[in-house]
């Protein structure tokens, strides 16, 4: 069983250009296109037959919207690593069975559930225990000229970090401690590199470092392997953090005719 648990709290005491932009007291329920950003994400997941159920962390009781299909609301705890185990204990609590659970961001708001019907049974295709979606750079540039993120290079070409995850639920919780400081780096290749020891870093330095080399070291680390999952779609890295990404993506809504 497939369970979902989308992310949509956050650290409440951090300044977000995006809220002083918008004047939204909360990301996640930013207007586009008629609906709260984090409605298109759970409309995408929904959308997905594989998924059985989708937990949302963040949103208070007073915010709770109305789906085409059940979903449950867990409150925020503030730090995106402890909003993804709560999310991940609640789905377990209310569906004992599940083995494998999607993570995504509530700020993609493109993603479809085409999108997420491939990436799923993509992940369900291989063999590994934690699956991470990537974007290479002229996927993203061609369909999204400027979208302003950022890359990182590697032997195999350069990359920008998707916001959708797919993790055994034994393979969550192995290894807390890496997994935080993981997180607490994802912005920073040069972060993530450190945590996979010198030689890794090195390699990552001359671009020498390829997917295998990092998919290798982080499953040594972790215990459970883990796989990049390259996607043909560039709106798994269409993330909205800045205004301009904001304007962006209502402008795509509006070529959309939604």
């Amino acid at each position: 069983m497939i369970g979902a648990v989308i992310i949509a709290g956050g650290d409440p005491g951090a300044r977000d250009v995006l809220l002083d932009y918008t004047g939204v007291p909360k990301k996640a329920m930013i207007p586009i296109a008629g609906k709260a950003m984090v409605h298109h994400v759970v409309e995408a997941l929904a959308g997905c037959s594989l998924i059985q159920r989708i937990v949302v962390v963040g949103l208070e009781p007073t915010e709770e919207m109305r789906f085409a299909v059940p979903v449950d609301y867990v409150a925020d705890q503030g730090q995106m690593l402890e909003n993804a185990l709560t999310g991940m204990e609640h789905l377990i609590t209310v569906e004992p069975q599940v083995e494998q659970i999607v993570f995504s961001a509530a700020d993609i708001p493109l993603i479809t559930a085409e999108i997420v019907g491939w990436f799923v049974e993509t992940c369900l295709g291989m063999e590994a225990d934690v699956f991470y979606s990537i974007v290479e750079r002229s996927v993203m540039e061609k369909r999204f000229p400027n979208s302003g993120r950022s890359f990182r290079t590697l032997r195999d070409g350069s990359f920008a970090g998707g916001d959708l995850y797919m993790v055994s639920r034994e393979a969550m919780t192995a290894n807390l401690d890496f997994i935080r400081k993981a997180l607490a780096s994802r912005k920073s290749m040069w972060g993530l590199v450190r945590l996979l020891g010198f030689m890794t870093l090195f390699r990552f330095a001359t671009r020498r470092l390829t997917l295998a080399q990092v998919e290798q070291r982080a499953s040594k680390i972790l215990g459970y392997s883990g796989k990049a999952v390259i996607a043909p779609y560039a709106e798994l890295a269409m993330d909205v953090d800045k205004p301009h990404q904001l304007d962006l993506v209502r402008t795509e809504f509006q070529r959309a005719g939604a």
